[in-house]
């Protein structure tokens, strides 16, 4: 199974506050959306819980130790363990941190947007180890009306 870690990252780290996004940014909204429909995706249960609902069109699971009951549509499991036992193809781990620093080791695919601005932040993003990971790419956007900070859509393949 190939693991892909998709997120959108502060300059500094962070990856959220108060378990919020701390930016709008359409075309990173747009590129998670390519990237994660009708795809399997992995998010911890305070994840879940900031996005509301079940994103529709992907196959939800959610990594919790606590009793959990959502609906017969999303998938709950309780460790890394149970995950690498799945049988799926690819799977995309969407967050958060606790979720993201738990399986970095295991991921194939770092697929990030980095904001370029310093936030003050409570959740970070594992520091991708240059060591051990290859840039496939880098592309650069300049700010404009629709997105109030320049960003960069990078993607990381692990060295083999």
């Amino acid at each position: 199974m190939k693991i892909v870690l998709i997120a959108a990252v502060s300059k500094n780290g962070f990856i959220g506050k108060n378990n919020q996004l701390m930016w709008h940014l359409p075309n990173d909204l747009k590129r998670f959306k390519d990237f994660t429909t009708g795809e399997i995706i992995l998010m911890g249960r305070k994840t879940f819980e900031s996005i509301g609902k079940i994103l529709p069109k992907r196959k939800n699971i959610i990594l919790t130790k606590k009793n959990f009951l959502y609906s017969k549509n999303v998938r709950i499991v309780s460790s890394i363990k149970q995950i690498e036992n799945l049988t799926y193809k690819k799977i995309f781990v969407i967050g958060g941190e606790k979720t993201y620093s738990s399986i970095i080791e295991k991921a194939d695919i770092i697929e990030l947007t980095l904001v370029h601005k310093k936030f003050d932040g409570d959740a970070k993003f594992p520091k991708i180890e240059t060591n051990k990971w290859n840039k496939i790419y880098e592309f650069f956007y300049e700010k404009d009306k629709n997105h109030l900070f320049n960003y960069s859509f990078i993607k990381f393949e692990r060295k083999k």
